[in-house]
């Protein structure tokens, strides 16, 4: 009877836990806005123009394996904070948004892409210099970059955008 007991006890603590974790990441996952740096499967590039109405967008890709994304990550929502109202962060899951890869021509990660405007059908890119681009493939930013070199090209994005 003992044995029982202590079972009873120990399934009824098992169940308060669970219901407590899964309770704290339900709560974590309400909290996030699409503003917030959490990295999102289905990105659009409506989503982007919609984006581009308010200023411009800075979109990384990258992948939950990649240990340089794993180190980029923090430097990107560092900067998502330094200019929030001015431009739109968003954090792309390259494995889970193939269409938007694809569309970005994402060969490896971490792929940053700035967009200062949409003039009609055509995009301003900004390249790793601050310089407007006129594609995608000019103006990629990849790999591991430090947030000064991305401070200067988002200032350069904000400024084109006046």
């Amino acid at each position: 009877m003992m044995i029982a007991q202590k079972l009873t006890v120990l399934t009824v603590l098992a169940f308060v836990a669970c219901a407590a974790i899964l309770a704290g990441v339900t709560c974590k996952a309400q909290q996030y806005s699409p503003q917030q740096s959490v990295t999102q499967a289905s990105v659009t590039m409506a989503d982007v123009d919609n984006a581009l109405a308010n200023g411009p967008v800075f979109l990384e890709f990258e992948t939950s394996e990649c240990s340089y994304c794993k180190q980029q990550h923090p430097i990107s929502q560092q900067l998502q904070s330094d200019y929030a109202g001015k431009v739109t962060f968003f954090f792309v899951d390259a494995n889970q948004n193939r269409d938007l890869a694809k569309m970005f021509q994402v060969v490896s990660v971490p792929q940053m892409d700035i967009i200062a405007s949409k003039t009609g059908s055509t995009y301003t890119y900004v390249d790793r210099n601050g310089n407007p681009a006129s594609s995608i493939g000019s103006s990629k930013i990849l790999g591991l970059t430090q947030k000064d070199t991305l401070t200067q090209v988002l200032n350069a994005a904000v400024q084109m955008k006046r």
